[in-house]
Formats: C-alpha cells, sequence, structure tokens
C-alpha cells in the first residue's frame, strides 16, 4: 500500500460527518440522495455522480427501475449522451453488471481498474463512445442490497478525462458511506419508494410545516391568508400523498427523520 492509498483519521471522520449531514436530510429521499452525492464529489475529488435506486438487482430478474440521481455534469452536452446511453442500454446489458449481479453479500464495491484492465477499457466501446463522449473517465462503483423491501441502491462515482484514477483509499471511504448509509434506508432516511416531500406542490409544503408545526387548519388558514375550506383541502392532499389518514398518521411518519427545511411564505 503507498502512503497516498492509507486511510487516515481525518478520512474516517469527514467520511461519518457525511452521513450524519445526510440524516439532516432524512425525511426526503431527492433531498439525502443530493446531499450524499455533493459530498461525495469533495471526498472523492470527483466530478460526476449517480445514485440509482433498483429493486430485486440480480441475474435472472426483473431489475425494475426506481429513479436515478445524477449530478455534476460538465455541460448539457455531455449530460445529454450519458441519457442517450441509459435510455438505449438498460442495466443487465451495461459491461458492469455480470461481475455486480454475481456477489452474494450485503454490499459490492469496485475500482473501475477490478472490472477492467487499462488496456481493454481504452480500447473499448464503453469508454470511446460513452464515457468519453459525456466528459468522464474513471470510476468508482458500489451497489448495497438494503434491509427493506428487496431495495438496491446503487453509487457511481466518475472523474473527469483527464484526471489521475481513483485508489484504494478512495475505494475505502466511498464503501464506509456506502454501508453506513445503507444502513439507515427505511428508518430514518426516507427510501425510494416512499413519497418524497419533494413532491409536494409549494403550497402543500407549507401547508405540511403548519401541520408539523401543530398548527390547527384555521391557524395555518390565517398565516396564509387563505379560506379554511381551501386549507382543509390541502391537508386531505397532504395525508394522500404519504399514504395517511390522520395527523397523528402523518407525525408518525417522521418520527425518527429530520423534518425538511421549512418552505417560507
Amino acid at each position: 500500500m503507498t502512503a497516498s492509498d492509507r486511510i487516515r483519521p481525518a478520512d474516517v471522520r469527514r467520511c461519518a460527518r457525511l452521513v450524519d449531514e445526510c440524516r439532516d436530510h432524512g425525511a426526503d429521499h431527492h433531498a439525502w440522495q443530493t446531499r450524499l452525492l455533493t459530498g461525495l464529489f469533495s471526498l472523492l475529488d470527483a466530478q460526476v455522480g449517480i445514485s440509482g435506486n433498483m429493486r430485486d438487482f440480480g441475474p435472472g430478474r426483473p431489475n425494475q427501475h426506481l429513479g436515478s440521481l445524477r449530478l455534476g455534469w460538465p455541460d448539457r452536452r455531455a449530460e445529454h449522451a450519458w441519457l442517450e446511453y441509459v435510455e438505449n442500454v438498460p442495466v443487465e446489458r451495461t459491461p458492469e453488471f455480470p461481475s455486480l449481479a454475481r456477489t452474494t453479500g450485503a454490499i459490492v464495491t469496485r475500482l473501475r481498474d477490478q472490472l477492467w484492465d487499462r488496456t481493454s477499457w481504452y480500447r473499448s466501446r464503453a469508454f470511446n463512445e460513452i464515457h468519453r463522449r459525456s466528459g468522464i473517465d474513471d470510476y468508482v462503483i458500489s451497489l448495497q442490497r438494503l434491509p427493506v423491501g428487496g431495495l438496491c441502491h446503487s453509487l457511481w462515482i466518475h472523474r473527469p478525462v483527464g484526471a489521475p484514477p481513483f485508489g484504494r483509499r478512495h475505494w475505502w471511504m466511498l464503501r464506509y458511506v456506502h454501508e453506513r448509509v445503507g444502513r439507515l434506508v427505511g428508518g430514518p432516511l426516507a427510501s425510494a419508494v416512499e413519497p418524497s416531500v419533494a413532491d409536494l406542490t409549494p403550497r402543500r409544503r407549507q401547508i405540511l410545516d403548519g401541520l408539523l408545526d401543530g398548527d390547527s387548519e384555521k391557524q395555518i388558514a390565517y398565516r396564509l391568508d387563505l379560506s379554511r375550506p381551501t386549507v382543509h383541502e390541502h391537508v386531505m392532499a397532504v395525508y394522500r400523498h404519504f399514504g395517511v389518514s390522520s395527523r397523528g398518521e402523518l407525525m408518525a411518519w417522521f418520527v425518527g427523520r429530520t423534518r425538511p427545511p421549512r418552505l417560507e411564505t
């Protein structure tokens, strides 16, 4: 192991801090995944990140795709090139799938150099027609089978073309963060199959804030300058969104989770 590959106490502290910061956004799966990716960019000196959610990942399974968050593209052309690839190549046909799908443990993390020898990589269609067009080259990927509902969560972190490759230290940091984040999904961190706060309209976000503050419908109506019937209609829509039928059930949904930041009126 070279000096640059050694894990430092500061690395462990930064990784643990990032996990805590994800918890600070735990009620909204879009928000905590965004914080996770932006934190990993800093932690791993990376540019592009993809946080993917699937159900039943593995060979011979339906591999139901539940949405991805993709951040950090240098420009729209690069992002469009990658989206074109995603839309035309199912996950089962990606070069990485066979190696990742064969694993039986809860989590597998791989450097690109553990999946490809460099000569083959730089001659491959995957690099020349896809990654290079998207402005990215080296990557480290991690797949975790979560303890809830047959869900899988993947992280794919890239460096731009021309950047030095990831090393063992980066592999360890990604695995450390991913493993600990995965333990929280379905508890402090909302999963991809749960309703998202981000999908509420701005007005219903304000209604949610009032409900979580313990305000009555009358108080919410006064604060937002709305009629009480209008507020009641929004309250019912918020309940339907979260699959609950009462304020108590709504409050229970947020127990153990940091509530979303208040949406200012």
